[in-house]
């Protein structure tokens, strides 16, 4: 694996890890933004499924897509160090 490669990796990996950590500890962040930009932009409000954001139990669903986040992180870095994936 180059140089190039491997700084790619580490790279996406800790963006991985960033977002994820973001998602779980700082859930409460990540609601008040979701719902203060829903109220703001009539755009957002026009996707389908858009009220996600409205609903009691996104703080759980944002968990929960940190930990999916960080389990694509662990997978990444799996497949390349034990499995040699190029």
């Amino acid at each position: 694996m180059t140089i190039p490669q491997t700084t790619w990796l580490v790279i996406m990996v800790l963006v991985f890890g960033v977002c994820g950590w973001l998602c779980v500890f700082r859930t409460n962040m990540l609601v008040t933004w979701g719902r203060k930009n829903y109220e703001k932009s009539k755009f957002i409000q026009a996707y389908p499924f858009s009220n996600v954001v409205l609903k009691p139990w996104y703080p759980t669903y944002i968990r929960c897509a940190g930990i999916f986040i960080w389990l694509w992180a662990i997978a990444i870095t799996y497949a390349v160090v034990f499995l040699h994936f190029r």
